[in-house]
This record gives C-alpha cells, structure tokens and sequence, in this order.
C-alpha cells in the first residue's frame, strides 16, 4: 500500500476510534492502543530499502569516482553524453520502478540519480571553466533534487533537497558578509523560496523529516538576516520566534484543531527555539555580570517549567527537551555559583547528586503525566 493511501486509512481509522470511544464502545486507552499499534506495523520502514539506497550511493559514488579519474583521457562529446546518460538510466529505472511497485528499486534509482546530477554540474563546470560558486553550486544541485522530489513524489529526494538547500545556505551565508543591501537582496530572497519549495515537496511526500529540514533552514535564515541587518545576538530574535511559535501552537490551540490538534510542531520549535534562544543571550553574557547571569538562569529555568505545565502532558518531544534544558540550566547554575568554592571534586559530586534529584523530580512528573492521561 503506497504511503499516501496509508495516510488516508491513518486519518479514517483515527475518526473511527474516535467515534467508537465517544460511543463507549471502547476504552480512551483502547483507542490509543489501537492506533498506536497500527503505526507500528504500518510505519513505513524497510531494512531492506534502506539497505537498496545506500548500495545506490555507494555505487553511484563508484561510478562517479571511476569516470573522475579517467576524466582527462576521455573526449569532450562522451564526457557530457556519459553524464546525461547516467542520469537518464536512473530516470528510466525509477520510472519502470514505480509503474510496478517496487518502491525501494525507484527510490535506490532516483538516489544515484541525483549524485549523477551533482557530479555531471561539478565536472561540466569544470570542464567548459563555467563562472560560479559553491552557492551556486548548491542551489542548482537543490533545484534539481526538488524537481526530482516533485515529480516522483519521493520522500528520500525531498530529504536530499533538504539536505542540499541547508549546504546552500551556509554557503550563501559565508558568501553574503555584509548588511541588506539592493544589491545583494536576492541573495537573502532565495533561501526562505528554497524553503517554500522544500515544504511543498515535503507535503507532497509526506516526508516529516524534510519538513523539520525546510523549518530549520527557515529558522536559520531569519537568525541570519537579523544578524547580517541589524549586527545584533540572534539569541533574541531566537527567543522572540520561539515564544511566539509555542503559544501559535500551544496557547491558541482552535487554529490547529484541523492540523493535528494542539501542543504539535509547532510547540516543539517554539520550546526548542525559545529555550535555546536564551540559552545564546546567556552565554553571551557570561563573566559580565553575574547577578544578570543568574537572572537569565532563573528565567530559563522558568521557561522550562512554563512549557512542561502547558503542554508537556501532552508532547513528548517537548517534555524532553524541558528536562535537559532545566538540568544543564541547573548544572550551570551551579558551576557559576559554587563551582569556583567546593573544587573540583566537590562540584562533580555535586552535580551528579543535582540530576540524581532531576531524574527522580523527572520521574514523578512522568507518573503524574501517564495518570492523568490515562483518566482522560
């Protein structure tokens, strides 16, 4: 069963428990169960696709590897024919793939198609001495993965064109030093449009990872524009987004009823990014006050336990983060407070009775999470 019709069943049987739970034909845990069950047997994972994958690359990496070596002994005509041809096999490949099923055949064949493509621009480029850059470099490599993503609809293309869209915004990151200027502007313009491209192929794929990669490369372009602009810590804009993506996803939670319920993504970046957020103004503080040290501390601390009582009940992903920050905050603490009195010995026997108090604190609080939850 293709993914997009799992997905379909997915929703339709979760509507279903739904009604059955409300009707009293089953228990909420039953529910749960259920559903739970069902993803684990329909998760979509494959060893032995993912197996056909990495013999893509590695194949595909040795094929590349054999024609580079030989690159000066062969004419210029066959050098550009070898290249299309390669990528037109695996093209054809995925193509006869898909028509008959095999997922993990067109997957594996759009893989070495794509390192094909990256190859074939980096030699071409080479070889006609073609004007460019890394950036660009990555921007047409991303382009292309994008194009392949789409029109197969594959979830391991989207994820390369992930992958390949955050190596081209460092790359236009180191290149761009400057402030926001007209001249440079479509610089700053391309990274949040290939971010738009990679969520529709994300969409389109239904690949969730392609998506956090698409809201991480979003993530970093606006700390890079805000630094590049405005010259400041973008620990604070980190911050700001943060708050503002918890309480979209957390505080007003009726606008996400029809995208998963609330406390969902976007509750997580929030947590993660308004907790790292103030931990990069924090450490950009350190050793210039302390009593302002120790009020940053105070408030991560309180950021901690605010997002854990607001939707860690309901997120796990939330609830973990929560805990390390609040114990690395509290190690922290502790080193800049006492650490410099008790020695060295003293702060490790120290630090390891603080998270043995966080781990039980911790554990109590997962009880207290899985009672209530289980009364509901």
């Amino acid at each position: 069963m293709k993914r997009r019709e799992l997905g379909v069943l997915r929703r339709y049987l979760a509507r279903e428990i739904e009604n059955w739970t409300k009707n009293g034909l089953l228990e909420p845990g039953q529910g749960a169960a259920l559903l739970a069950d069902h993803d684990r047997r329909h998760s979509g994972f494959s060893l032995s696709g993912v197996l056909g994958v990495l013999a893509a690359v590695l194949f595909g990496a040795a094929v590349i590897a054999l024609v580079a070596a030989n690159w000066e002994l062969i004419a210029r005509p066959l050098r550009v024919a070898m290249i299309v041809a390669m990528i037109v096999v695996g093209l054809a490949i995925a193509v006869v793939a898909r028509r008959r099923d095999f997922g993990w055949i067109a997957e594996a064949a759009l893989v070495f198609t794509l390192l094909s493509y990256g190859a074939g621009i980096a030699l071409v480029g080479q070889m006609y001495h073609l004007s460019g850059d890394e950036a660009a470099f990555m921007l047409a490599w991303t382009i292309g993965a994008l194009v392949v993503a789409l029109s197969f609809s594959s979830a391991f293309a989207a994820i390369a064109a992930g992958l390949l869209g955050l190596g081209y915004f460092f790359a236009e990151a180191e290149i761009w030093g400057r402030a926001v200027e007209a001249s440079n502007a479509a610089a700053y313009l391309h990274v949040p449009l290939v971010a738009i491209a990679i969520a529709a192929a994300a969409l389109r794929t239904e690949s969730k990872v392609a998506g956090h990669l698409a809201a991480l490369l979003v993530v970093g372009w606006a700390m890079w524009l805000f630094s590049e602009r405005f010259g400041g810590d973008p620990g604070y804009l980190l911050a700001v987004l943060g708050a503002i993506a918890f309480a979209a996803g957390s505080l007003v939670p009726a606008v996400y009823q029809r995208l998963g319920g609330p406390h969902g993504v976007a509750s997580v970046y929030g947590t993660v990014m308004l907790l790292a957020g103030l931990g990069v103004i924090q450490g950009d503080l350190s050793g210039d006050n302390l009593v302002l040290e120790i009020a940053m501390a105070v408030l991560i601390l309180g950021a901690s336990v605010a997002v854990l009582a607001i939707a860690g009940r309901d997120n796990q992903s939330i609830r973990r983060f929560a805990y390390v920050a609040f114990a690395a905050e509290t190690i922290y603490v502790v080193s800049e407070t006492l650490g410099s009195l008790i020695g060295s010995s003293g702060f490790l026997f120290l630090g390891g009775l603080t998270l043995a108090i966080i781990a039980y604190l911790v554990m109590r609080v997962e009880r207290r999470f899985n009672a209530k939850r289980e009364q509901t």
